[in-house]
């Protein structure tokens, strides 16, 4: 995206801050000079402690830590004092790696467990700590190298532009857009649980979709999908939603995650989805004709009511998932009913003393295959 307006611009924004709520590394693309590295450690100004690193100035021990010899013999990786700085830090904080395209592929490999594990050295950040990161495009960043593809699919990748629109105003009034960020917030788990919901289902009619890595070098240093984009891409969606963010910094989000290609194919799909809510299915499992519906819309429907009994697993709300799954099959087959049939018999979902409906058995040579057959069902 191009970033031309002040709209664009305080989308994109919008986007960074969800994604610095959420924990999930961003990395800001754009031209030098255009205030990326500003707009970060502006968050100084809210309280925010921001430790900036130009990574070309590092070594790869700065990143993973310096082995050094204990004294019974065995060798630990002291963290360096950036990464303690963060730790000891009482509030919110930012790690900033400035100039990450001059990152060469040491550092990129000695970055990779700080970004998905938070830990650098033998140091454990808090959850306090997220991480930010800058680039400028190869062909005109300093001394610039193009990504490694297990780098890149650590981030969410944003592009970054300032408009002469905000410069201008910006410059004389002195007063610049804030990154927004966000906490506790409202019905968070059920919006993210809802994404998670849509995204299986998706990747069960375009498998294909679930990880596509790049064969140019290029784009292999952009957004793919891969298992952990699209966990990014479900996390971010969430909280997107939660907290009533457009449809613009929506697609932002998973653009960054996924792809353009991708998330254009996905957010398609979402738009045609009409799903039930599935709490209201487990309360009359009766009363809702799957009859109507194609195979991935009942996938996706079954899906969400495996989700909502994994959040309340009563008894009568697990038995009437399973009638649910079982009326779903009678109607379109048990493919789409399936997997979910055999979530709620496997791994301790199933309440104590919760009774087994005798519409079960039209699943019975799937769930003997699976070795999950249940006790005898209820007459």
């Amino acid at each position: 995206m191009t970033v031309r307006t002040r709209i664009d611009y305080e989308d994109v924004l919008q986007a960074m801050g969800l994604c610095v709520s959420a924990r999930i590394p961003v990395l800001l693309w754009g031209n030098p000079g255009e205030g990326k590295t500003a707009v970060v450690e502006s968050a100084r100004e809210s309280g925010w402690h921001v430790e900036s690193l130009i990574v070309s100035h590092y070594e790869p021990s700065d990143f993973a830590g310096l082995p050094v010899l204990t004294g019974d013999g065995t060798v630990s990786l002291a963290p360096p004092a950036w990464a303690q700085r963060l730790a000891e830090h009482p509030g919110p904080a930012i790690a900033f790696f400035d100039e990450f395209s001059t990152a060469s592929p040491a550092l990129q490999a000695a970055a990779l467990r700080p970004l998905t594990h938070y830990e650098v050295g033998s140091l454990q950040l808090p959850e306090t700590v997220s991480f930010v990161a800058a680039a400028n495009p190869s062909d005109v960043a300093a001394a610039g190298w193009e990504l490694a593809a297990p780098t890149a699919s650590r981030f969410v990748h944003l592009d970054w532009g300032l408009p002469l629109e905000v410069y201008a105003e910006c410059m004389v009034t002195g007063d610049w857009p804030a990154m927004p960020v966000y906490a506790d917030i409202d019905d968070l788990a059920e919006a993210q649980l809802r994404e998670q919901v849509l995204i299986a289902g998706f990747l069960r009619t375009r498998e294909s979709q679930m990880s596509v890595i790049p064969k140019d070098a290029a784009s292999r240093g952009r957004a793919f999908p891969t298992p952990r984009t699209w966990d990014y891409t479900a996390r971010l969606l969430g909280l997107a939603r939660a907290v009533g963010a457009n449809s613009r910094v929506q697609r932002l989000l998973a653009a960054g995650c996924v792809g353009d290609a991708v998330t254009h194919e996905y957010l398609t799909w979402v738009a045609a989805q009409d799903l039930a809510d599935p709490d209201k299915l487990l309360v009359d499992p009766t009363g809702f004709d799957f009859g109507s519906m194609r195979a991935d819309r009942v996938y996706v429907t079954l899906q969400g009511v495996l989700g909502a009994v994994t959040r309340d697993a009563s008894g009568d709300r697990w038995t009437n998932a399973i009638m649910l799954c079982a009326r779903a099959a009678e109607a379109v087959g048990i493919d789409p009913a399936v997997p979910v049939v055999r979530a709620l018999m496997r791994g301790g979902l199933r309440p104590p003393g919760a009774a087994v409906p005798p519409e079960i058995k039209v699943f019975a040579p799937a769930l003997a295959l699976a070795g999950l057959l249940p006790d005898r069902p209820a007459a």
